[in-house]
């Protein structure tokens, strides 16, 4: 089978394909042969070189924490899947590959309702937002949550959880992203960057404000919209948050109460039962090539929504009669 990764840090162009055994399933776990896997801006600061210190890894490196593709093989004691199931895998590394082992609890059945292309870009924003809106924040219905970065990968699947779980939502976003942001159905919308001012109504107004923007660096915008009392979650570093007497500050990326088999589950039932809307922005080719394209775009930053590499995997919806 073929991984592609890197044998040095640098550019996008240190991607290579690199040729291995395909892994096979421990107890407990499942082999998933990989139709499509997403893009994360951790991917490139792995390849950059960024995370050496805290993480050291021995080259090659294969990043990817999103996989989605059919289980190929089982693990003794495995009875939960069957060879030949799609599923959603959650994983903390080596995602770009042709086959992938996972433990149970980092696996979900895909739902119908979902594409491959939602599956491939889900897993790493989902669990993070579930986070961000629940876990941390402890989000309950009729509450107000303020979601800054509301057009992102993150923040529009927060603004999701949040409608929901039936909570008011403001979404705050860029305005060029204005009509990705209305068909949300947030309950109001602030553009930072258009004509419209702070609304002195939403001033200490919000019991969750989550800051999903990029590295989560609306610090002062967050403790402005919070509630005494009030929580703010983000996905940067909370010292980018002013103090706020009574207010709770968490970030997202530590261990959550819910295994991610679990908030994957929850996401599929959302989806047959609501509906969830996951942002893709580009897809690129199951190759060297296509993950090369993929962390270019990465570090050229602004991409509006997730890069995924999916494989041709055939149709399944008959468009034309048997004969033709």
């Amino acid at each position: 089978m073929q991984a592609f990764g890197f044998n040095q840090f640098g550019g996008p162009e240190v991607f290579t394909a690199i040729d291995r055994p395909a892994p096979q399933p421990k107890a407990g776990q499942v082999a998933i042969q990989v139709i499509g896997f997403g893009f994360n801006p951790y991917d490139a600061s792995l390849r950059r070189g960024e995370q050496a210190n805290n993480r050291p890894l021995s080259f090659p490196i294969v990043p990817g924490q999103d996989v989605v593709g059919k289980i190929s093989a089982l693990g003794d004691g495995v009875t939960e899947y069957k060879i030949g199931d799609i599923v959603m895998n959650h994983r903390p590394l080596r995602g770009y590959a042709d086959v992938v082992t996972a433990s149970l609890a980092k696996v979900a059945p895909k739902s119908q309702a979902l594409s491959f292309l939602d599956a491939a870009a889900l897993p790493n924003v989902g669990v993070t937002a579930y986070a961000l809106v629940h876990s941390l924040g402890h989000l309950e219905k009729g509450q107000r949550i303020a979601v800054i970065g509301a057009s992102g990968s993150v923040g529009s699947l927060a603004v999701q959880l949040a409608k929901y779980a039936g909570a008011s939502v403001l979404a705050v976003a860029g305005q060029r992203h204005a009509d990705f942001i209305h068909w949300l159905l947030p309950d109001d919308v602030y553009f930072y960057d258009g004509p419209m001012q702070h609304n002195a109504d939403w001033a200490h107004q919000f019991d969750l404000v989550v800051d999903a923007a990029t590295n989560g660096t609306n610090g002062e915008l967050a403790a402005w919209l919070v509630k005494p009392s009030g929580t703010i979650t983000t996905v940067g570093d909370t010292g980018n948050i002013p103090a706020v007497e009574d207010v709770t500050i968490a970030a997202a990326g530590g261990k959550q109460p819910i295994s991610d088999h679990d908030i994957l589950m929850y996401y599929n039932h959302m989806a047959e039962t609501y509906g969830l809307t996951v942002r893709v922005a580009k897809q690129v080719s199951f190759d060297a090539a296509g993950v090369q394209e993929a962390h270019t775009l990465l570090d050229q930053g602004g991409v509006p929504g997730k890069i995924v590499a999916i494989k041709p995997h055939g149709r399944t919806t008959r468009h034309t009669p048997d004969d033709q």
